[in-house]
């Protein structure tokens, strides 16, 4: 399997390149190209090429086998051709891809949450290039979960890339183009998200307990907020957030309002530094419960530090104490 990705994502690469070089685009762009191509959809660019440069291109799709690939191979060959393009245009960290050893994480929660009775509404509120909702998809439809997921994304290119995967992986999404903070979507049973960091550039409503006076306020605050509203009563966010969260000069702010009465702070799970490239970038994942329904405080709330991946034996014991938490407190399958 690891030769298959290693060559597509290598022949794929080559046919990316070749647009790079001929049309004088970022990576991004010549990406998205491939994507349409693998679809069977022709591009306007393409007619820009020399004969010699257009034969380079499809022979590179053409030998990259990605069609015969099984669907989990493919994520993974996308996955790492995403990286690449994000290292070779030295985009900013908010639009960097959610590692495996993350999603796969967030992907283990959702789950213990989802109901077997009926079907369930999940949305990432962060879509990003799809790649999170991806890997929970994936996951879902093999263990048959009935799940109706939507993904929210408000810029077009990284809308373009992830309605591009979800079409290559034949992926059931509503995806919508549109600010996270103002798009209405409301009674879901989870939210996940992999926050972006910075502040947020318009005025807010009011009613955001997190807005800040005079000032900007912190995006990743704001949309803790808006996953909490998203939900059903007794409905669960599990959002990925800087591991500083509650250190920032704004992070009263946010610990105030998960002591209101619309929410339970149920958990803060820390991930292993080896996942990022320094600690300033680090990552935790926040699990928060909308008040109402059968929904309580856990007790003890979860304040854990999540294995490193090679610890095998290590994150199989923190599975069975994570399970054996959740229903201790009635966490598992509140909707069921």
């Amino acid at each position: 399997m690891f030769e298959a990705i290693e060559y597509a994502v290598k022949q794929l690469q080559a046919a990316q390149n070749v647009l790079v070089v001929e049309l004088d685009i970022a990576a991004i762009e010549a990406f998205v190209i491939v994507e349409e191509q693998l679809l069977g959809e022709a591009d306007e660019q393409l007619t820009h090429l020399s004969t010699e440069a257009r034969a380079a291109f499809m022979q590179g799709i053409n030998m990259s086998g990605f069609k015969a690939l099984d669907v989990e191979t493919k994520r993974q060959v996308l996955q790492l051709l995403i990286v690449g393009v994000m290292r070779t245009d030295q985009l900013q960290a908010n639009y960097q891809m959610t590692p495996d050893g993350i999603g796969l994480w967030l992907t283990f929660f959702v789950e213990q949450f989802l109901s077997r009775n009926h079907e369930n509404f999940v949305t990432d509120l962060t879509v990003g290039s799809g790649n999170l909702l991806a890997t929970l998809n994936l996951s879902l439809q093999k263990k048959a979960f009935n799940a109706t997921l939507t993904g929210i994304e408000n810029d077009d290119t990284m809308l373009t890339i992830a309605s591009g995967q979800q079409s290559l992986l034949a992926l059931d999404w509503q995806l919508i183009h549109g600010d996270a903070v103002t798009v209405e979507v409301l009674d879901q049973d989870i939210v996940v998200g992999d926050l972006p960091v910075g502040y947020y550039p318009a005025d807010l409503p009011a009613y955001f307990k997190t807005k800040q006076v005079g000032k900007l306020t912190y995006v990743q605050h704001v949309l803790v907020e808006k996953a909490v509203k998203m939900l059903r009563p007794g409905g669960v966010a599990l959002l990925l957030v800087p591991a500083n969260l509650f250190e920032s000069e704004q992070a009263e702010a946010i610990l105030k309002y998960l002591q209101t009465d619309a929410v339970f702070f149920q958990g803060l799970f820390q991930f292993s530094a080896e996942l990022f490239v320094g600690k300033q970038v680090g990552k935790a994942l926040l699990m928060l419960q909308k008040r109402g329904g059968m929904a309580k405080q856990a007790m003890p709330v979860m304040l854990a530090k999540i294995p490193a991946y090679r610890e095998v034996q290590a994150n199989r014991d923190f599975v069975i104490e994570m399970q054996a938490w959740l229903t201790a407190n009635k966490l598992v399958n509140q909707s069921s």
